[in-house]
């Protein structure tokens, strides 16, 4: 298993530039160690990047808004032939996420974990979090 990774291949995992990395190193948002002049970056520096809004704190920090309200998460891989199909699956949730559910106390979080497995993790009032989660089944199975 690989110890360290560089610049170009965060950026390239997460989808984003190379600028972007440096400027999460400027922020103070990712942290890594310099060997020899070129910055590499460990597993744990960039979960701690990408765990800072992680479904799991977020859930746990959300406070009771009044004695109706159940707070939900829900996580689920799906299996992925290519990663067309893995961001095509991504585009169409978000879609549905965007336009139909609305309210300040939902989430919607999308992660690829490997080349053939994606996980979908929904946290949010149970009548939300079921009924997108029914939605999914209906439309992915």
């Amino acid at each position: 298993m690989k110890t360290y990774w560089t610049i170009e291949e965060v950026a390239q995992e997460l989808g984003v530039t190379t600028r972007t990395i440096r400027n999460y190193l400027k922020s103070g948002e990712l942290s890594g160690t310099k060997i020899g002049g070129q910055w590499r970056f460990t597993v744990e520096n960039i979960r701690k990047l990408v765990g800072a809004n992680s479904p799991l704190i977020s859930f746990s920090e959300n406070k009771v808004i009044d004695n109706n309200y159940q707070e939900v998460i829900m996580a689920f891989n799906l299996p992925i032939k290519s990663e067309k199909e893995g961001s095509d699956y991504r585009n169409l949730l978000l879609e549905q996420y965007n336009e139909v559910y609305s309210g300040e106390n939902r989430n919607f979080y999308y992660e690829i974990v490997s080349p053939e497995l994606i996980r979908i993790i929904l946290s949010g009032s149970a009548k939300y979090v079921l009924n997108f989660g029914t939605w999914i089944e209906q439309k992915l199975y």
